[in-house]
């Protein structure tokens, strides 16, 4: 009776419950169905969008799929612009362009005669190799990579450890200046530009040489040689861009040189008359004109020109101002930097006498042009011109024309104690005596 009793209590108590509640859902799990009260009718419906899977198994776990494949990369571009900038004497500098596609970059390198072998690996498009000996050299190879590919090809470059510039003997020839610069260029090519600004009469090129910032709001100007006897002026210019280019990062004559090449740029005329040189180291040695026969420091429009004279050796001032090929060069050099760069001033290279002529009769050039001249003779100890100042003048200079002309300040330099042209020995003697001259006056007038 008890069990009776206790069993129609649960069921009043379950049929109450239910009656409360006639929009419940009900979901029996065991047949993994679900029921839907329908609130209108109370009529109970099966929900069929629900299918069982009988595929899967209690405790089944999903995996990964292992078969799929990483994205394939690109294949990264060959590099470009490989170049080399010495720095001093043990180090080396290489950079290039960035390579698509690229994520490093993987440097070679080898000496004469021998295999490539890896020096390191670099994330970005440049590297320093701190350890290259004097006399030496060197080719690089660099190759593009990613994580799966290397570029098809390398780039390569040579590097020499050595002095570009080697005066062996009494003739530097223009030749040997040429190469000597080409040496230059590729050597420090972050510091230095060779330009051809102009071919002479017999079809020789005639350079601006370019040390410092291409930027640079400001120009000085270096002009050597003129006159074909005086070849030793460009054996000292081409020694002392080496000295500077050694030296870029350094100090030197009390001037920090990178200071000065940042703010400054330094263009050399190294050889202003490459087909008189040639004359006058093969046929004859006191020859001063250029292939045809004209003076060229007499050939510029300063206002004391007089066209005319006899074709030769020296003197001939000739038909026009500025009708050599060579003369019209330095001028266009000169009135492109006032332009440009704001050209500061022009330093002229000749010889012989050691000798400086820095005087000025225009008020607006006095001051640069005796700090100039001040600094020159500081330097080197040479004496004053003795007919600085006097009046006289041969006409068509180019000193004149640089201060009549152009307003801008200019000194003119002789060095070689002894008729020209001057003997070997006495290269090395001028080039020390002029090594500083040119930096400093550049810091002077930046």
């Amino acid at each position: 009776m008890k069990c009776l009793w206790k069993k129609v209590i649960c069921g009043a108590l379950v049929a109450g419950m239910l009656a409360q509640c006639p929009q419940s859902i009900y979901a029996e799990d065991a047949a993994n169905t679900a029921t839907v009260t329908d609130t209108e009718s109370n009529h109970v419906t099966p929900d069929t969008t629900q299918q069982p899977d009988d595929t899967k198994q209690p405790g089944d776990i999903q995996q990964p799929d292992d078969t799929q494949q990483p994205e394939e990369l690109p294949q990264p571009s060959a590099v470009e612009g490989l170049h080399t900038t010495k720095q001093g004497k043990t180090k080396v500098y290489l950079e290039w362009e960035k390579s698509s596609d690229a994520t490093s970059y993987v440097i070679y390198r080898k000496t004469a005669g021998g295999e490539y072998k890896k020096l390191a690996e670099s994330s970005k498009p440049s590297y320093t190799d701190k350890n290259v000996s004097s006399g030496k050299t060197y080719t690089y190879k660099i190759v593009a990579k990613n994580e799966q590919k290397e570029a098809d090809e390398a780039a390569k470059v040579t590097f020499s450890n050595t002095e570009a510039v080697q005066i062996r003997s009494q003739k530097y020839t223009y030749s040997q200046m040429k190469k000597d610069m080409q040496e230059l260029a590729q050597q420090y090519s972050d510091y230095c530009e060779m330009t051809k600004i102009g071919t002479s009469v017999q079809g020789r090129g005639i350079y601006d040489f370019a040390i410092g910032n291409p930027d640079a709001e400001e120009s000085l100007l270096i002009v050597s040689t003129l006159h074909a006897r005086e070849y030793i002026c460009s054996a000292v210019m081409m020694k002392e861009i080496q000295y500077y280019l050694e030296n870029y990062n350094g100090t030197i004559g009390g001037v920090k040189m990178s200071n000065v090449l940042q703010k400054m740029q330094i263009h050399y005329i190294v050889m202003a008359n490459p087909d008189g040189v040639t004359i006058s180291q093969t046929k004859h040695s006191r020859w001063k004109s250029n292939g045809r026969g004209v003076d060229l420091n007499r050939n510029f429009p300063a206002k004391h020109f007089i066209p005319g004279g006899k074709k030769g050796e020296q003197g001939y001032s000739g038909s026009k101002a500025l009708s050599e090929p060579e003369s019209y060069a330095v001028a266009t050099l000169t009135r492109q930097l006032m332009k440009q760069q704001n050209l500061q001033g022009v330093v002229n290279y000749h010889a012989m006498g050691r000798i400086i002529y820095g005087d000025c009769t225009k008020g607006s050039l006095k001051k640069d042009t005796y700090k100039m001249y001040d600094i020159a003779k500081k330097i080197t100890g040479y004496s004053k011109a003795p007919d600085s100042g006097s009046g006289k003048s041969w006409g068509g200079q180019y000193r004149e024309y640089v201060m009549d002309l152009l307003n801008k300040p200019s000194i003119t330099i002789e060095i070689g104690s002894s008729v020209a042209p001057c003997p070997h020995w006495q290269y090395e003697i001028e080039f020390q005596k002029n090594r500083y001259v040119v930096v400093r006056i550049a810091n002077a007038l930046k």
